[in-house]
């Protein structure tokens, strides 16, 4: 059975021990097996460079793995290959991931009951969750472990032959031109979870429900410090789901990749974070005021030294473009000619590269004479990640 290819809100919620991150996104509904990039689509809402694994597959998923990216399923297409001479690093996390379109209600409490007769008092329940919407999900999550490459800038380049050979086996090489495609490299790490669930809803009604002991279910969607397991699943035909441990009435100690981070190649350049392609970098002017501004980015590459250039009248949109992929030591100077007192900005950054994981850069101007002017840079149209301020470096140098 396939999903209707419409328009559906999706509505996020991550949370991060200290607090929760809010989010919502437009998502096109796709057939089942494409359901991996409506969860990539809602993953990105706040790391923004990860990719999610929705099959949980730890055989496929993991750091040093070769393969190809398939961006029209957002799903990774292993070589059968991968880098073995490497260091692993591994940093422990505590995140409770929740995901869900605006579609789904729950979890409520279908059912409870009590056993006095054990040791300890031992509390049973059952949680359902509905959905109204064909193309409906859930995700729910305890993140614990994030594992990856330990310098995988060297990792990739030390095992260039490697790679080459690989991406020529797989059609990601360009003999002629000596390139390897984007899209073709290295998955750099993966981020883990003892225990959650994935459901998505194949009909505009359906159902999914867990039960289990109390502590365990807690456990189970990230709260507790029990042993994360459940008794039983019920579920409507129309439903898909995945679910750890994946055997009821088990725990494990086991983790699975619920997402990870990939780099690719472009030649021989290593593009970290990539999550499409990117030819060049380039940066729009959005002037919603009334100054006029001369914009210069100065910045250095294999070649040399460059600067560009770019005039951006009041209530105008301006941009810079073919920004090389390989531009280091970015410095953007922002002059407004008629501001009284004269006011000019800088901004820096060390290197775009898996830093502005989209290739972009959108920058707002603001200001009406005689108040001082303004700046905003955004990656995404609905992101604030600067307000104008004296140069200094990108305060975001993770993409995340």
């Amino acid at each position: 059975m396939f999903l209707l290819k419409t328009k559906l809100p999706l509505y996020l919620v991550l949370a991060f021990g200290g607090g929760q991150l809010f989010a919502s996104t437009q998502l096109s509904i796709l057939p089942p097996e494409d359901l991996s990039n409506n969860f990539n689509a809602l993953v990105r809402e706040t790391r923004p460079s990860w990719w999610g694994s929705w099959n949980l597959d730890p055989v496929v998923i993991k750091p040093g793995a070769i393969g190809v990216i398939d961006t029209n399923t957002g799903t990774f297409r292993p070589a059968g290959q991968e880098i073995t001479n490497i260091l692993i690093e591994s940093d422990s996390i505590s995140q409770e991931m929740k995901l869900s379109t605006s579609d789904v209600k729950g979890p409520q409490l279908a059912s409870s009951s009590m056993n006095v007769q054990s040791p300890e008092v031992d509390i049973s329940t059952s949680l359902k969750w509905q959905f109204s919407k064909r193309g409906a999900m859930l995700a729910q999550w305890s993140l614990v472990e994030e594992r990856g490459l330990k310098d995988p800038f060297r990792v990739i380049h030390e095992n260039m032959d490697l790679l080459r050979s690989t991406a020529e086996n797989m059609n990601m090489y360009d003999a002629a031109t000596g390139g390897i495609s984007q899209g073709f490299g290295v998955v750099t790490s993966v981020i883990l979870a003892k225990s959650g669930m994935n459901v998505a809803s194949l009909s505009d009604s359906a159902q999914w429900s867990i039960s289990g002991k109390v502590k365990s279910l807690e456990s189970m969607l990230g709260r507790g410090d029990a042993q994360a397991s459940y008794s039983s699943i019920e579920e409507d035909k129309n439903v898909m789901s995945v679910v750890w441990p994946n055997e009821a009435n088990t725990s494990t100690q086991d983790l699975v990749p619920v997402a990870y981070t990939f780099a690719s190649l472009d030649g021989d350049l290593v593009i970290p974070y990539w999550i499409g392609e990117i030819n060049s970098f380039h940066i729009t002017f959005q002037n919603s005021g009334s100054y006029y501004v001369k914009a210069t980015l100065k910045y250095m590459s294999p070649k040399g030294s460059s600067e560009l250039h770019q005039d951006i009248i009041g209530f105008s949109t301006r941009s810079i473009v073919n920004i090389p992929l390989d531009a280091t030591a970015l410095e953007l100077k922002l002059e407004f000619i008629d501001a009284i007192p004269s006011a000019t900005y800088f901004y820096s950054w060390d290197t775009p590269l898996g830093s502005w994981v989209t290739g972009k850069r959108h920058i707002d101007i603001d200001g009406w004479w005689p108040d001082q002017p303004t700046f905003n840079i955004r990656e995404n149209q609905d992101d604030t990640f600067f307000r104008s301020q004296p140069l200094e470096s990108e305060p975001f140098s993770h993409p995340d």
